[in-house]
């Protein structure tokens, strides 16, 4: 059975409201092959970002760097990071407690059908629910349509039509990191469209876990908290 080392990283900026939350959900994980790297992006909050973080002592490796935006803080954690396999988690979203457990089975699957499959050039990714700041489910898109192993046309369609591609559902090699780069620093806000497009025109091969929904995706204050970044 393969079971590599996650790492979930979980940028923060002005984020203590919500970041507890974010990290109860990371360590809620039924997979425990993990760690989990919350990485501070120059808050001005006083401090309060990082007393949250701090409260968790050994139960997540901390970081901190001058405000870049959030694809800076990515890069600067995914070059820490230890594990395989890189899970983003925006501070003010929320895992669901198999979300990582259903990916690795998944790629076990894979596994099982092709023993040569190449790991390093596969990426996955789920539904979501997009929810309010009261945890109150606002919508579930529909992913009846989406293919199990979308092509480069259905991953950058269904995602222009339909935003199908959420950043925090993705189970991403760390290795692609090195072959393609990290996000582009010079975006600001959804730098991550631009790294999956990137991804399917490396040849990577996208699996859509369409029948599980495994993130929540809090869409006020995720609004906001972009603007004021």
């Amino acid at each position: 059975m393969y079971q590599p080392l996650v790492s979930i990283i979980i940028p923060v900026y002005n984020g203590s409201n919500f970041l507890g939350e974010a990290i109860d959900s990371a360590l809620a994980q039924e997979y425990k092959n993990l760690e989990i790297i919350v990485i501070n992006d120059g808050s001005k909050d006083d401090g309060k970002s990082e007393e949250v973080a701090l409260s968790y002592r050994d139960k997540i490796r901390y970081l901190t760097k001058e405000n870049g935006g959030v694809s800076s803080a990515l890069n600067v954690a995914v070059k820490q990071a230890k594990g395989e396999w890189i899970s983003w988690l925006s501070h003010d979203d929320l895992y669901y407690p198999a979300k990582i457990q259903k990916q690795i089975d998944y790629i076990n699957e894979l596994i099982n059908k092709n023993g040569d499959i190449d790991l390093s050039k596969i990426v996955l990714h789920s539904a979501t629910q997009s929810i309010d700041i009261n945890r109150k489910v606002i919508k579930t898109p529909d992913y009846s349509d989406v293919s199990e192993n979308e092509s480069v046309e259905e991953v950058i369609i269904n995602n222009i039509y339909n935003y199908r591609l959420s950043g925090c559902s993705f189970l991403i090699p760390k290795s692609s990191f090195d072959i393609i780069g990290g996000f582009d620093e010079k975006i600001r806000t959804v730098s991550d469209v631009e790294f999956w497009y990137r991804l399917a025109l490396n040849d990577y091969k996208f699996y859509c876990l369409k029948n599980d929904i495994l993130v929540m995706i809090i869409v006020m204050a995720m609004a906001f908290l972009m603007i004021k970044n």
